[in-house]
């Protein structure tokens, strides 16, 4: 139990990647108080907590209901990552504002604060509970056995990380204000480029067991 206990920490720790999500949080939240980051990442680390726990006891199931696979889950992600990575290197203030220098939109100024608030999607949903982390917690669950105490272990692990994500990011992300509008800036550009990245990768890792199959076939 404690080697898997050990599999399943450095597992999601990869996957999860508290310092991979450094910049996504600190262009999504730039704009806001130290008071209204904290209760963004609060509220992030719980819901990804929730939707991992919640797919640690009966992901298989669910899946199997609805008939998704993990392959649309990650298209899905791809899909939301490319929309803000686009709206990133262009500097606009559409689907997320990053807070780098930019205000409101015009035709949005009366916006609900829900609008502004990134901690569900895509902070906690799917940056910490995405694709990857989803399908590695079901895997080591179906792995061990689906037994009780293996996914006391999963659950565990899940806490552990994201209390570590947590402390990461709000305190790397003191230091990255420090840079000043240039530098947070330049760093917006660099992030958009990344989540364009990242995007364009989850779609293709979604699309390629599809694409392989239609061969297959042909």
């Amino acid at each position: 139990m404690l080697g898997f206990a050990i599999l399943a920490f450095g597992s999601l720790f990869a996957v999860i990647d508290p310092f991979g999500c450094i910049p996504f949080f600190s262009g999504l939240t730039s704009h806001m108080s130290d008071t209204e980051r904290r209760h963004v990442l609060r509220k992030a680390l719980l819901v990804a907590f929730l939707v991992l726990i919640t797919f640690i006891g009966a992901g298989h199931l669910l899946l199997r209901v609805f008939g998704i696979t993990v392959d649309a889950f990650r298209i899905a992600g791809g899909i939301i990552f490319l929309g803000i990575g686009m709206d990133m290197l262009q500097s606009k203030p559409r689907r997320w504002r990053t807070g780098i220098g930019s205000a409101a939109s015009r035709d949005h100024i009366e916006a609900d604060d829900d609008d502004d608030d990134p901690s569900i999607t895509p902070l906690a949903v799917p940056l910490m509970a995405g694709p990857g982390s989803i399908t590695t917690v079901m895997v080591l669950t179906a792995e061990s056995g689906q037994t009780l105490a293996a996914k006391a272990v999963v659950a565990g692990a899940v806490a552990v990380i994201l209390v570590l994500t947590g402390g990461i990011l709000f305190g790397a992300d003191l230091v990255l204000r420090r840079l000043g509008h240039t530098g947070m800036k330049i760093i917006e550009k660099l992030m958009g480029l990344l989540v364009t990245v990242i995007a364009v990768q989850f779609i293709l890792n979604g699309l390629r067991p599809y694409l392989m199959s239609l061969v297959a076939k042909g």
